[in-house]
């Protein structure tokens, strides 16, 4: 069962899809329906055009806007011809734009002018002041010297920008052998994508994914029963490999549909899933949260749902997920990250409530897990906690451009330190607690505290900065910000702060809690011990808390 679908390459999918289910649908958004022919048709034709412009093997695409139906079209058509897809987070603002788009050197850059209340082009603008157009049609920027195109997936509103639409129209019909000879070439071992995530250093880094990935996402798949008579519900946003991983390539892969929503909206999710008579969801807390309240307000027919996936948590995530259990479907759990392809565990179909609300599933075919102490490096006893270390063929290469926090992550043996604590229990099945780093995850979303704290430290005034966890009962947890200020200094509050990030980073990183202290409590080796000021937010939450319901 190892090998099964291991030859398969993410450009494949679409092809493989339109031959095996030509006329079953494989894609709803809105009022707009594509079967997998049709599918596969309009991969080949986003490839023709990005060839036609230019783009071929090896080069780094970008993708920056929020889930469409042309980002599925894109994601493929990039891996059919041997580039690499560069899903770019739609939170991100200037200041983290304009990182990733020089640390990946992207050649090109596909964007959306606009969504919802950001206006994308205005940042882009902001980023890139030097972009010039060529004769050609392409770019050039003394800041980005790798980037040759900008691409617009609505009407081109920056001057340099050509737009999708105009693309595909100069390029005209698709010459489906030559894309299809592009395809052929491509090894499984080549890049696929590059993913950024955040890093306790404060920068971002760059997963190498291959396409050997691929696998591991039908696999768990196809343990959790999924075929052409699953509906998936898509409202993940399609720059995580959650989305990737868990919707677009097992439904392709498999020939389920997808009702792509281009943001979460509970009641429009609850709607469609009526409507469409959708089988599957996924989500984190929040997403489970907000669905339970928005049925809880109006009761919609979802007896058409069979399962969901949840990316297990700590204990404070049990109790949704047990709500998601009685309210819903059976909720399986999986554990995994970016440099994983995502998850590398699967809660079995005949787990019972305990192992799926408390347990994070068994290791898939193909991936090795074992527990060691942080400190020491050596294996932990079967139902001890330590560090979870993963060995699969799915692992990324490593960071792009980024050798000692590769050198660091990957070790000798093949197994990757994941920086999370948990245990093997006496199931078999992995249980992830927690994390021995200092990273935040904000609803799913993870957060750098040293990135944070090196944009405070530019508030007037500000002389040390500490950013750490503060428990929130919707989004698992929000970052709140210690900070030491100088004595003539006024002290920036809650409402300062957010003035001073706003724009700059993703606004899921800016804190929302302020403590102005004198001094941060210190380990003998001039370390911040941020275990106590957690512990201080802790005790913060529980009393306004407290107080609330007094009130």
């Amino acid at each position: 069962m190892i090998d099964l679908f291991g030859d398969l390459r993410l450009g494949d999918l679409a092809a493989r899809a339109g031959a095996s289910w030509p006329d079953r649908e494989a894609l709803v958004h809105g009022e707009s329906r594509w079967t997998f022919r049709q599918l596969d048709e309009e991969v080949d034709r986003h490839a023709w055009a990005l060839m036609k412009a230019g783009l071929g093997r090896g080069d780094r695409i970008g993708l920056w806007f929020t889930n469409r139906p042309c980002y599925i079209f894109l994601l493929l058509a990039i891996s059919r011809l041997g580039a690499v897809a560069v899903p770019l987070n739609t939170r991100y603002r200037s200041r983290d734009m304009a990182y990733c788009l020089a640390q990946s050197e992207c050649n090109a850059l596909i964007y959306a002018e606009r969504s919802g209340p950001i206006d994308y082009g205005a940042l882009l603008a902001d980023v890139l002041p030097d972009l010039r157009q060529r004769p050609d049609g392409g770019v050039e920027s003394a800041s980005y010297p790798a980037l040759r195109r900008l691409i617009s997936v609505d009407e081109a509103r920056l001057a340099a920008a050509e737009s999708l639409a105009a693309l595909l129209g100069q390029a005209g019909p698709a010459d489906r052998a030559a894309v299809a000879a592009c395809a052929d070439s491509v090894a499984v071992s080549d890049l696929a994508m590059i993913v950024y995530t955040s890093g306790t250093t404060g920068n971002a880094k760059g997963a190498m994914l291959t396409h050997a990935g691929v696998r591991l996402c039908i696999l768990r798949s196809v343990i959790w029963g999924t075929t052409f008579r699953d509906v998936q519900m898509h409202y993940l946003p399609l720059f995580h490999l959650y989305a990737i991983g868990f919707v677009t390539v097992p439904s392709v892969a498999l020939g389920a549909s997808q009702i792509l929503m281009e943001t979460f909206e509970p009641e429009e999710v609850l709607d469609l899933i009526e409507r469409e008579r959708a089988t599957i969801v996924h989500g984190f807390d929040p997403h489970y949260r907000d669905l339970i309240e928005a049925q809880e307000r109006r009761r919609r027919d979802i007896s058409s749902l069979r399962m969901g996936s949840f990316p297990s948590g700590p204990d404070n995530c049990v109790a949704i997920v047990r709500r998601a259990h009685a309210e819903f479907c059976p909720i399986y759990p999986s554990f995994g990250m970016t440099e994983t392809w995502a998850g590398i565990t699967a809660g079995f179909l005949d787990c019972d409530d305990e192992q799926r609300s408390e347990a994070s599933g068994f290791p898939l075919p193909g991936v090795d897990v074992r527990i060691v102490d942080p400190d020491t490096g050596l294996p932990c006893p079967a139902g001890t906690l330590g560090e979870i270390q993963v060995r699969s063929y799915s692992l990324m290469k490593g960071y792009w451009k980024m050798p000692e926090e590769t050198a660091a992550a990957l070790l000798p043996d093949g197994f990757l330190r994941t920086g999370d604590a948990g245990y093997v229990r006496r199931d078999g099945y992995l249980r992830f607690t927690g994390r021995y780093k200092d990273m935040l995850k904000v609803g799913g979303e993870n957060v750098a505290p040293a990135e944070v704290e090196a944009l405070l430290l530019e508030i007037p005034g500000v002389q040390d900065a500490s950013v750490v966890a503060y428990p929130d009962e919707r989004l698992n947890e929000v970052a709140a910000a210690f900070l030491i200020v100088a004595r003539d200094a006024v002290a920036p509050d809650a409402a300062a702060v957010h003035r001073h990030c706003y724009g700059r980073v993703a606004s899921f990183k800016i804190p929302r809690h302020v403590f102005v202290v004198d001094e941060f409590p210190m380990t003998p080796s001039g370390k911040v011990q941020k275990v106590k000021l957690r512990e201080v937010t802790r005790q913060h939450f529980l009393e306004a808390k407290a107080e609330g319901e007094a009130a």
